[in-house]
């Protein structure tokens, strides 16, 4: 299934941005952990707040249950960075609010392609240091 196709699914099961990206990964491993998810809630919509995206966040989730220490080690800061060059230019910042605006039914085109093209990228920084997504 392609990432725009997995995160259009769960969206339409109604996970949010940080659970999508999460679920993502133990779908891989074809894991269930709903107590994950649940916790993984609390950053939707940047902490339910429009601070830092969701996606991001929960895409640093994802990268840290792959593999915790090349996570903090790299993949993170990639992450950031990547993230940061990809959306600031154009939203004028990385928080849910930013992104956003004023005009929430953006969060259906907006977010939904952003979340996979994030999944993308975390598979890319992820096959680097041999894992497969």
């Amino acid at each position: 299934m392609e990432d725009s196709d997995k995160v259009f699914a769960l969206a339409g099961r109604g996970y949010c941005c940080s659970q999508i990206m999460v679920k993502a990964g133990l779908d891989a491993g074809e894991e269930e952990n709903e107590a994950l998810l649940d916790a993984v809630a609390g950053l939707c919509g940047g902490l339910h707040a429009g601070l830092c995206c969701g996606i991001l966040t929960g895409a640093a989730c994802l990268l840290s249950l792959v593999d915790k220490n090349a996570a903090a080690a790299s993949m993170i800061p990639a992450l950031v960075s990547w993230f940061r060059s990809t959306y600031e230019p154009t939203y004028g910042g990385i928080e849910c609010r930013d992104i956003l605006g004023d005009t929430p039914p953006g969060r259906n085109e907006r977010c939904l392609a952003m979340m996979a093209e994030t999944l993308g990228k975390c598979r890319e920084l992820l096959a680097g240091f041999g894992h497969e997504l």
